[in-house]
């Protein structure tokens, strides 16, 4: 029996020119989680990020906290999909319906996931490389390629999207369900399944136990 875990990454650089650079409160989350799996006696044999800097430094961040030597392995089919990519044509051929009030991280929630339901409809066919399918694609393909391995204790840090879709596509749900599960996933959060081989189960999601202490709780994120 296999434990798979999936990892968001820390909280990112939302309103700067580079969001793929952790934030402060990001690298800290990281190591708190890191520290909290020391605590716990909590190893694996592998670790595997995707191949964007916010997954290298959370990364980074949980194996300092662990205080643990590791090589992670980036695989760039474990990127997240483009932003900009599904935002810009969104806001081109969607202009009446495009949010830009004074409540910039309300506006972008609202905004990502109108875009992204149409590109997972195909009506915004790709976000600069890939369509929603092609993207499902890869993420899965990559997925089940590293679980072949057969590493008793595989760890996985990405992104929202790639997290959702691994989990939309192992309980077999809805593009739209995917896409609602994306938008929840919060910074740092842990998700987990067992592998026997054959059959995936969850046994857990979105898991924040590293920051439900009273001085923690006001650091949970979701961008």
């Amino acid at each position: 029996m296999s434990v798979i875990t999936l990892v968001r990454h820390g909280q990112a650089s939302f309103g700067a020119d580079n969001y793929d650079q952790l934030s402060a409160l990001g690298e800290q989350q990281s190591i708190w989680l890191g520290e909290h799996w020391q605590q716990l006696g909590i190893r694996f044999d592998h670790m595997v990020t995707g191949n964007m800097r916010r997954h290298h430094q959370t990364a980074s961040g949980m194996l300092q906290g662990l205080a643990q030597d590791a090589d992670p392995e980036a695989v760039n089919s474990l990127n997240e999909y483009s932003f900009e990519g599904l935002l810009v044509p969104f806001r081109q051929a969607f202009s009446a319906d495009w949010h830009a009030t004074d409540q910039p991280r309300r506006d972008y929630y609202y905004n990502m996931k109108k875009a992204l339901h149409f590109w997972s409809q195909g009506i915004i066919e790709t976000d600069g490389s890939d369509s929603w399918d092609s993207f499902n694609k890869r993420v899965m393909e990559s997925f089940y390629q590293l679980c072949g391995k057969r590493n008793k204790q595989l760890v996985i840090v990405s992104s929202g999207g790639v997290i959702a879709t691994i989990i939309g596509s192992l309980l077999g749900i809805k593009s739209e369900q995917i896409i609602e599960l994306s938008l929840q996933i919060k910074n740092s959060a842990v998700s987990s399944f067992l592998y026997n081989g054959k059959d995936f189960s969850l046994t857990g999601f979105n898991d924040l136990s590293h920051l439900l202490s009273s001085d923690k709780q006001s650091f949970i994120t979701y961008s």
